[in-house]
């Protein structure tokens, strides 16, 4: 049965069922080797639960302010619950990796590789198999993938200004044989944003290094995913203390605009779930930032 972030909000009782047995199949997928355990298999969906309570989304009515979750189309929707799920069962996949290591009594090379091929088919199992089993979900694929096409043929396209590093994202291009999305460039760029393929480039792999730092932050601009928007506001809102050595900015800065203090929280959560954050919501309002983890976010990014 399909539901909406409107059904959750004022029918939760109702959709509940449907949310469960939602979260439930994609932890199982990826869970992979723990998708028969039924403690991780409950830590997963218990995440994600937890996290639509805690900002007044699943059940929270009129009683709780509408969060961005809400505006999003039910293919964003469902694609931020699947990402939420797919996230805390990598979580799971290298903590429990970890008390491998840590409680296992083999030593030397062979234990170290067994340690290494649990996290890679979990992340096998993420990305390759068979991860859309029925039509809805295939139909759902593609169409992110079209739009994701879409977003990175936009961005490419506002290199037009500088021509060499227009130049250079269009060889790498044709390096990794993207065939499609630089038939579709080729056809929408003007002939004289087309750099001269038969001039050498000086400085070429500068031109691809800032040509990459543009893309990036051209994707993060476009997209609605709360965590990458999070991630770009904390390098914009970032102020370098020459004190502490690091980038200091507060939960009211970040929450300007469309987002309330609660999605702020939200995509912090999950930032420091993915790794690139140290921050507790419960005793920090002030989120401190260094320098190697303020490159990491100007690099971030999800698919919606």
């Amino acid at each position: 049965m399909p539901f909406t972030a409107h059904d959750l909000r004022y029918h939760a009782d109702q959709t509940y069922p449907a949310l469960y047995a939602h979260l439930s199949r994609h932890a199982q997928r990826s869970l992979d080797v723990l998708k028969y355990d039924p403690i991780e298999l409950d830590m997963v969906i218990g995440h994600v639960v937890e996290q639509l309570l805690r900002i007044g989304l699943l059940g929270g009515e009129d009683r709780t302010p509408l969060t961005v979750l809400d505006g999003l189309s039910n293919a964003q929707f469902y694609a931020f619950l699947n990402r939420s799920v797919r996230n805390k069962a990598i979580d799971r996949l290298r903590k429990r990796r970890l008390q491998m290591m840590y409680t296992t009594d083999v030593e030397g090379t062979e234990g170290a590789e067994a340690e290494d091929d649990l996290l890679n088919e979990a992340t096998e199992a993420v990305g390759g198999g068979v991860p859309f089993p029925t039509p809805e979900e295939t139909a759902l694929a593609l169409a992110s993938q079209q739009e994701l096409r879409n977003l990175l043929k936009h961005c490419i396209k506002e290199l037009g200004p500088a021509p060499r590093q227009l130049h250079a994202i269009i060889q790498e291009l044709e390096e990794y044989d993207a065939t499609e999305l630089l038939r579709g460039l080729l056809e929408e760029l003007p002939r004289k944003a087309l750099f001269n393929s038969s001039e050498a480039i000086a400085n070429a792999s500068q031109h691809k290094d800032h040509a990459h730092k543009k893309l990036r932050h051209c994707l993060q601009q476009q997209s609605t995913n709360l965590t990458v928007i999070v991630a770009l506001r904390l390098t914009e809102y970032g102020v370098y203390s020459t004190h502490s050595q690091e980038f200091l900015v507060d939960i009211q800065t970040l929450a300007q605009d469309d987002l309330s203090e609660d999605d702020v929280r939200l995509g912090l959560d999950k930032l420091v779930d993915e790794g690139l954050l140290e921050w507790r919501e419960d005793e920090d309002t002030v989120i401190r930032i260094t320098s190697a983890q303020m490159k990491q976010l100007s690099r971030f990014y999800r698919e919606e």
